[in-house]
Formats: C-alpha cells, sequence, structure tokens
C-alpha cells in the first residue's frame, strides 16, 4: 500500500466538498429602504456622495497608474 501525503489545510484537495459559506439574503437595496419598506432617498443620496469623494481621491493615483 502506498502512504498518502497528509492534507494541507491550505490546499484541501477537493474544496467543492467544503460546505458553502452562509451568505445574508438581503438584497442589496435592502439597505436603502426605511423600517417601513420604503426607499430612503436621503441615504442612497449620502452613499452616493461618499462614493463621489472616493473615486474623487482615487481618481488622480489610477490615472497616473495608466499613463507609466
Amino acid at each position: 500500500m502506498i502512504p498518502r501525503r497528509p492534507i494541507s489545510p491550505i490546499f484541501p484537495r477537493n474544496p467543492l466538498r467544503h460546505s458553502p459559506i452562509k451568505q445574508n439574503k438581503q438584497n442589496f437595496m435592502s439597505y436603502f429602504r426605511t423600517s417601513e419598506g420604503n426607499l430612503d432617498f436621503i441615504k442612497i443620496a449620502g452613499t452616493a456622495q461618499q462614493a463621489k469623494k472616493m473615486f474623487d481621491q482615487v481618481s488622480p493615483l489610477i490615472t497616473k497608474f495608466l499613463k507609466k
């Protein structure tokens, strides 16, 4: 009988056999709803402003990187 190598915890032999990670079933838009279920446009606008600020900060770095 051929001796088997021990299974590495980092590289399992068959990664498909592992149980799937449980995911939260909330959809994306549920984060922008009020407790009554209506869309919260103030929260949507605030998130859009934050995303624009972040883009404005990162954009020069990306432009500089792409020019090289």
